[in-house]
């Protein structure tokens, strides 16, 4: 998966990345919440060493659901009480469900935890 960090004028980390809601889900909701980020890793490790099938890693805006091989990343932001609030021609009839593989996730966390970090 391609992305790109970079920091706003007020020092805060954002991310770009090809699926454009990893991006979002990192800028906000793991943000630089290093505990939270280790928390993830030591789930991804579990996985990957088959130490559990599954698992739920949920934010504030999203929910990743996990598994050995893929990774599915749900908003939760589905069904706003104020509809005028949202940008025009937004539409949210089903969730938003966008995935990747294990690999490419563990990757990516592990990239931005450095960016932050730094």
């Amino acid at each position: 998966m391609d992305y790109q960090f970079y920091r706003d004028v007020t020092d805060k980390a954002l991310a770009e990345c090809e699926i454009e809601a990893f991006g979002d889900w990192l800028s906000h909701d793991l943000a630089n919440n290093q505990n939270q980020i280790a928390q993830l890793l030591n789930i991804i490790e579990q996985l990957e060493n088959q130490q559990i099938k599954r698992e739920k890693f949920r934010g504030h805006d999203y929910c990743l659901h996990l598994n050995q091989d893929e990774v599915e990343l749900e908003a939760l932001f589905v069904g706003f009480a104020d509809e005028d609030a949202l940008p025009e021609g937004t539409e949210f009839e089903e969730p938003l469900l966008v995935g990747c593989g294990l690999e490419d996730l563990k990757h990516l966390v592990l990239a931005w935890q450095e960016f932050v970090s730094g």
